[in-house]
């Protein structure tokens, strides 16, 4: 079998850019996904140990398939003694548990329009959080008029009426944002810690460590069990399938790129996301979500000009 030479392929910056468009691909279906499998499995909003179990089952099968692709495309030594087994557990309770508990949570309060809109704001967050945590990145005029038209852009969209834009709610909309800001923090932490770390180990195992905090967290507050149909199992694979690509695809791709200006790509999960949910979910795409979508795009367009 021919061997996945990472080095050679997303050192590459052409090659990322479309590695890194085909990840934000995938992570714009999880949400129409997540939603499909609520309804399959009877899940409702207020199924919070359900929603957390389901999450957790779904990332320990994202974790043997990253593990999966260790063994069949790795070509690093891995030496046990060098493993930083202190950073994998800091992002496995991050990235997976903390990062997830939010979204699956957020994500049964929250049309999955708006929630794509409002993650977009992770190319901000990222650029705060580089400034802040990585040595060279500094604050400009770019940076300013982004965040006021991103921040515009959230406002906007949490206005008006309807089913997709009925106002800010704190276990919807602000659980998104919380759930955004980690999985930002966690892309320059990986950028600034994680370069030495095996990637597919890393995923692997920080998806292994967080899972298995997730389902005793979901066993313990489940009111009922698990409804399984053969397109719940199947629905569920998927989701694993998109973690364990997307995120392994997206920490190589940090390995070798700035986070600053690759954060800009992340502005495909809400255009990719948007769609899918008007397509698979029948969402309405209203006025307001369209305005607050070109402001938070503009915005983050903005925020990485010139950086390409």
């Amino acid at each position: 079998m021919y061997a996945f030479k990472e080095a050679n392929l997303l050192k590459n910056k052409k090659n990322a850019i479309i590695f890194s468009i085909i990840a934000m691909f995938l992570w714009g279906s999880a949400i129409p996904t997540i939603k499909t499998t609520y309804l399959e499995m009877g899940i409702g909003a207020a199924d919070t140990g359900e929603k957390i179990l389901v999450a957790g089952l779904r990332f320990f099968m994202a974790g043997l398939i990253t593990f999966l692709y260790l063994k069949i495309f790795n070509k690093e030594e891995i030496k046990k003694n060098e493993i930083n087994w202190k950073f994998i557990i800091l992002v496995g309770i991050l990235q997976t548990f903390i990062q997830y508990i939010f979204y699956y949570i957020g994500l049964s309060h929250i049309a999955g329009v708006k929630s794509s809109i409002i993650q977009a704001s992770n190319s901000f967050i990222v650029v705060i959080f580089s400034m802040l945590m990585l040595p060279g990145d500094k604050i400009n005029k770019n940076m300013i008029l982004a965040l006021i038209l991103g921040t515009a852009g959230i406002i906007i969209t949490n206005l008006g009426k309807g089913n997709a834009s009925e106002g800010f709610k704190l276990t919807g909309d602000g659980f998104i944002i919380m759930s955004t800001t980690v999985n930002a923090l966690c892309t320059v932490l990986i950028r600034k810690y994680g370069q030495k770390e095996n990637s597919y180990f890393l995923m692997g195992a920080q998806f292994i460590v967080g899972s298995i905090l997730m389902i005793i967290t979901g066993l313990i507050l489940s009111k009922s069990s698990l409804s399984f149909t053969p397109k719940a199992a199947l629905l569920l694979s998927y989701g694993a399938f998109i973690s364990a690509t997307a995120f392994t695809i997206w920490t190589i791709v940090l390995k070798h790129h700035s986070a600053g200006e690759f954060g800009l790509y992340k502005l495909f999960i809400p255009l990719f996301g948007s769609i899918l949910s008007v397509l698979t979910l029948g969402e309405a795409f209203t006025i307001n979500l369209a305005i607050g979508m070109v402001l938070v795009l503009s915005g983050s367009l903005i925020l990485n000009r010139g950086k390409a």
